[in-house]
């Protein structure tokens, strides 16, 4: 190997590992492409409205991703065991938005920004962490304070 190529397989390695350095919270650690891809347009949206983005967090990502699966599981879409997942939040305010069969993030949220309840959810001044997870074509976005 040469000097260039060696310097240059350096660099990649140094490049790759670079977002290994970043806060898991900032990496979305445990978030899918999809769950990143929808925070990002809400936090977009967010912006938009004045409000401040919201970050992942690992036990809200955690939480998010039992209940998708436990909708996937009864094929069923709903806010069963809110409760519970507020409580293992740790939080005093939490908020939930679920959906189904939207072939894309962005359609999940253009159908949420459409319907006042999820929109209010969405821009809610008080939430500053969150955990989106799919499975299947059922997802929820769980944001808490």
């Amino acid at each position: 190997m040469n000097v260039t190529k060696s310097i240059l397989a350096g660099g990649i390695l140094l490049l790759a590992l670079l977002p290994l350095s970043l806060p898991a919270a900032e990496r979305g650690a445990g978030a899918t492409l999809y769950g990143r891809t929808l925070l990002e347009q809400i936090n977009l949206y967010r912006r938009d409205n004045g409000l401040h983005p919201l970050r992942f967090d690992a036990n809200l990502i955690h939480l998010a991703r039992t209940h998708s699966f436990a909708m996937s599981r009864q094929k069923m879409v709903g806010h069963a065991n809110f409760d519970d997942r507020f409580a293992r939040s740790g939080s005093r305010l939490c908020v939930e938005n679920v959906g189904y069969n939207y072939t894309s993030p962005l359609k999940q949220f253009d159908a949420w920004s459409r319907s006042r309840g999820h929109d209010q959810n969405m821009l809610s001044p008080e939430i500053t962490r969150a955990g989106i997870a799919e499975i299947g074509r059922y997802v929820t976005f769980f944001a808490c304070k």
